[in-house]
């Protein structure tokens, strides 16, 4: 559409989406030389990054409408930066909601119209002068990311319209320029007819987040750019065809075309025309071998003169559908992936180069060989990274309406958008138009993706065709289609979310047309991760399985300071916003500071290859079988003293070399544990019968069922104890505790004092038939004062029984610490231990006093954490939690798993749940001397 008049009606009208607004098109950068392009500084572009004067109006009828005139009064205008969110500066509110609209519940309406009471509204202007480059030429400016709809006028002429707030909008200034000083004004409104397909899974922002250039146009210029790679059945001949668009003086203009490899070896230097090149002895591109070529175009005008130099990376590779099975360079493909939002918790979807690089480095380390652009295209630098690092893409197109037709998790379509709305087709066709035209260069892309989670209808199918009409190199993907089966050709694989492994292997069973694959899976919200062998194990035994995307990368999580003024990561709800969800956007494999979680070592782990994984199984293995002969020779070799025992109104006392032990008559076990001069004991020690909830367990309604348990484990109380035998060189003390709120089930805690110098503790569970699923069995005690740091012999990091594979055997030590989850949960548990020591220090960091727990025979469970499990159930926030001084270790012998199937439904897997019908122990030592 093109016109010289803007209208605000354009705002709820979706077959208006683009005025103006110039063709899309690669994202080649040009420059004037050879020399600007070897040193990658073009005099073609010039930034307008930066600070931008600025006014924020809560609608359209309160915004200054006439800001655009050269002569409008500014003076009550601040100032914003850009690129940068404008609720991320001190405008407007933040707001984290899933599927529901940010309006729900305070508007009545339905697409696409828009709560013009409630519609903000930024106004931006930016006064500048063309850079010697640029003058004389065709001006363009290129907006690489506004959301969500942008009117443009330059030295008060209007410009154009643009919705689509993730890939680029380009508009042609040339006949809008003057001599000396030019005027920018844009128009930023956070709501139109666009808010009803993005509605994404994220923080609502509004503004322009994205970087803003000028860029010039000489006399000819390459407009666009395809160099379209192929690679011959023997993986050694590759094919190029270059598709170019000049625009300009194109008569009597030349492309020449010079591609080396990376040695600078010229494959090819010659003209370019519209025949296809035959290249032999390409090394193909893949994950393991992403190899590049560097092309460099020249464009020269008719006279012979250099007016262009356009650089540009390719890889030559070959995917394809081969018998039901999507296959790279003849092999088939496992995509071991992760969705990634962009994302930083100072700037939100504003990120920077320095984020970028920060997430390909755990890329890298982490064995991860694919990413999905939830749920909008990237920006361009990060599909550079992914060519040169080898990581397959799925690039989706900027659409989602998941609150059209899911309503807290019913099918009920009646209102969705797109669906097979001819007003809402062109829209969303040019979304797939835009993101492929930017991006249809990049190796890395081996999928496109029609978008997330919006139903299925014509609209989308229209995406689908415009793909494959335009690309027949790559695949198709849409999710959608499993809740729409009469659009199935939408999709050419079979995409799902978070299916069960059961579910999938039905599929896989049933000769299916279509190879499979999880868009999403893995919820990794809070502690979680845990039963991903079960996905891992279908790729390794039907082909058609290929792999997953885990959800998701980062913790959506923004630094902001709280009601004591403290400077904490805030989640939905956190703001003052309604509605919200809360946390929910908290489910990345990495904190929202970048920092990894816990369970990255499981998805390294089941990302390598077997070979790696079969290597790292046999050292554990051989690591353990030391530790344990090492451990029972040092015990076998303990001598024996004997022990004093005295007989008191109120405590049974045992002595020994160095240690004293109270065995209370009256507080349920042993009221004191002194080794020298220190105190270990704050209080007697109980069974442990509950965990913090986790985000899964809260989600499956775990809390609910077990809650009996939360009463047990902090209420049951045992009577006085019974002395089961007493010696000179033996003592054993039982106490039996019914567990409240469960009739009929009871727990037994046995300590035998030994005179090799050590006390065993034995806890037994006994079920009863009708209790709740257990959390955990084990014992639990609070350290009269802080453990400084715990040493261990056992797998390294954070284990689960579901999620410790990925784990090293060997000799760890951290200090004791709450898992920095937007909620606190259940954390820090070191599952198959040997061997656990606490220390405590002084101020220069020295041992003091070391309380040394030992298996016997069976290795035990243990976490050492500043705080109880009550202390975490009651917390929202990692800053509620309280200071006590005291460190809360827990020593057990079963634990429920993590999950990670999902955080709303799916338990865990069965093999991982405590039937509370039956029985559970833990047996271990502490060292005495």
């Amino acid at each position: 559409m093109n016109t010289i008049k803007p209208e605000l009606c354009w705002l709820t009208d979706p077959t208006v989406f683009a005025v103006n607004r110039l063709d899309a098109h690669s994202d080649h950068i040009c420059y004037r030389t050879a020399e600007e392009a070897a040193a990658g500084r073009t005099s073609l572009r010039q930034s307008l990054d930066g600070l931008w004067r600025f006014c924020w109006s809560p609608n359209p009828a309160a915004r200054p409408a006439e800001f655009w005139r050269p002569d409008a009064d500014l003076s009550a205008f601040g100032t914003i930066q850009v690129p940068g969110h404008i609720e991320m500066q001190g405008y407007g509110e933040l707001q984290y909601t899933n599927t529901l609209y940010p309006w729900d519940g305070r508007a009545e309406l339905r697409p696409p119209e828009i709560d013009w009471d409630n519609a903000p509204v930024g106004s931006y202007v930016l006064d500048f002068t063309l850079d010697e480059g640029l003058r004389g030429q065709r001006v363009c400016v290129s907006f690489q990311g506004v959301e969500q709809a942008m009117y443009l006028w330059c030295n008060g002429v209007f410009v154009g319209y643009a919705e689509d707030s993730f890939t680029p909008s380009d508009f042609d200034l040339t006949d809008c320029l003057q001599e000396g000083t030019n005027r920018l004004c844009v128009e930023v409104h956070k709501r139109c007819s666009a808010s009803w397909i993005e509605d994404q899974d994220f923080f609502r922002f509004s503004g322009i987040f994205r970087s803003v250039f000028l860029y010039a146009k000489p006399k000819v210029h390459l407009a666009d750019l395809w160099l379209q790679t192929g690679l011959e059945e023997d993986n050694l001949t590759g094919t190029l065809t270059p598709r170019l668009k000049l625009e300009g003086r194109t008569a009597g203009a030349k492309v020449t075309l010079r591609l080396t490899d990376r040695e600078g070896y010229a494959l090819y230097e010659g003209p370019v025309t519209e025949d296809t090149l035959e290249l032999q002895g390409v090394q193909p591109w893949s994950h393991q071998t992403p190899t590049l070529y560097h092309a460099e175009l020249t464009l020269t005008d008719a006279e012979g003169a250099v007016q262009e130099v356009v650089p540009y990376d390719i890889g030559f590779r070959r995917f394809e559908m081969k018998d039901g099975v999507m296959c790279l360079n003849g092999e088939r493909v496992v995509f071991n992936g992760v969705n990634r939002h962009e994302w930083n918790a100072e700037k939100g979807r504003a990120i920077g180069p320095e984020d970028m690089y920060a997430a390909m480095d755990v890329f890298r380390r982490n064995n991860i060989n694919a990413v999905r652009t939830c749920h909008y295209p990237d920006q361009s630098l990060w599909y550079d990274l992914c060519d040169r690092n080898g990581i397959y893409m799925i690039d989706e197109a900027n659409l989602e309406s998941h609150g059209s037709w899911q309503k807290l998790g019913a099918v009920e379509p009646s209102w969705n958008v797109p669906g097979s709305l001819p007003e809402w087709k062109d829209c969303v066709v040019d979304r797939a138009r835009s993101m492929f035209e930017r991006d249809k260069n990049h190796a890395a892309v081996l999928i496109w993706s029609c978008g997330n989670e919006s139903y299925a209808g014509e609209d989308i199918l229209a995406m689908s065709r415009f793909f494959h009409e335009n690309d027949p190199g790559r695949l198709v993907h849409y999710e959608g289609v499993f809740h729409n089966r009469a659009f199935d050709d939408i999709s050419d694989m079979e995409s799902r979310m978070y299916a069960k492994p059961w579910e999938i292997q039905a599929y896989l069973e049933s000769k299916p047309a279509k190879p499979f694959i999880l868009c999403e899976y893995m919820h990794d919200m809070g502690n979680s991760l845990g039963g991903m062998e079960s996905y891992i194990r279908l790729a390794e035994e039907y082909p058609q399985y290929q792999g997953g995307f885990i959800w998701d990368y980062m913790d959506q999580a923004l630094w902001h300071n709280d009601a004591l003024g403290r400077r904490v990561l805030g989640y939905g709800g956190d703001f003052g916003e309604r509605t919200t969800d809360y946390n929910f956007s908290g489910n990345g494999i990495v904190y929202a500071d970048g920092a990894e979680k816990p369970a990255m070592q499981e998805v390294r782990y089941w990302y390598a290859d077997a070979a790696d994984r079969a290597a790292q199984d046999a050292r554990n293995a051989a690591a353990a079988r030391a530790a344990d002969a090492a451990l029972a020779a040092a015990w076998d070799a303990r001598p024996e003293q004997p022990l004093t025992i005295t007989e008191g109104d109120g405590n049974l006392g045992v002595k020994g070399d160095g240690f004293e032990i109270l065995f209370s008559y009256s507080e349920g076990g042993p009221a004191s544990l002194r080794m020298g001069d220190t105190e270990w004991l704050w209080r007697a020690p109980r069974p442990a019968v509950w965990r913090a909830s986790t985000d899964n367990d809260r989600g499956c309604g775990f809390p609910q069922r077990s809650g009996a348990w939360l009463a047990a484990d902090a209420l049951s109380r045992a009577g006085k104890p019974e002395v089961v035998l007493e010696s000179s060189d033996r003592v054993t003390v039982q106490y039996r505790f019914d567990l409240v709120g469960v009739p009929g089930a009871e727990a037994l805690l046995t300590y035998t004092v030994t005179g090799r110098g050590a006390l065993e503790v034995e806890a037994v569970y006994h079920g009863t038939e009708g209790a709740p699923e257990l959390p955990c069995f084990g014992v639990q005690f609070q350290t009269a004062a802080p453990v400084a740091a715990t040493r261990w012999t056992g797998l390294s990091g954070e284990t689960y029984p579901d999620r410790y594979k990925g784990a090293d055997f060997g000799c760890f030590e951290e200090v004791p610490h709450i898992e920095p989850h937007l909620v606190p949960q259940e954390c820090g548990l070191h599952w198959q231990t040997r061997q656990a020591v606490l220390q405590q220090r002084d101020a220069r960091g020295r041992t003091t006093a070391a309380l040394e727990l030992q298996s016997c025979g069976e290795p035990f469970a243990f976490s050492a954490l500043p705080n109880t499990a009550q202390e975490l159930e009651a917390a929202q926030h990692p800053g509620e939690l309280p200071v006590t001084g005291r460190t809360s270790v827990t020593v057990l012998g079963a634990m429920r798993g993590v999950g990670g199937i999902d955080s709303w439904g799916t338990d865990v897997e069965d093999a991982y749940r405590l039937d509370g019908s039956q029985d559970y122990q833990v047996k271990f030592r502490i060292l005495l001397r």
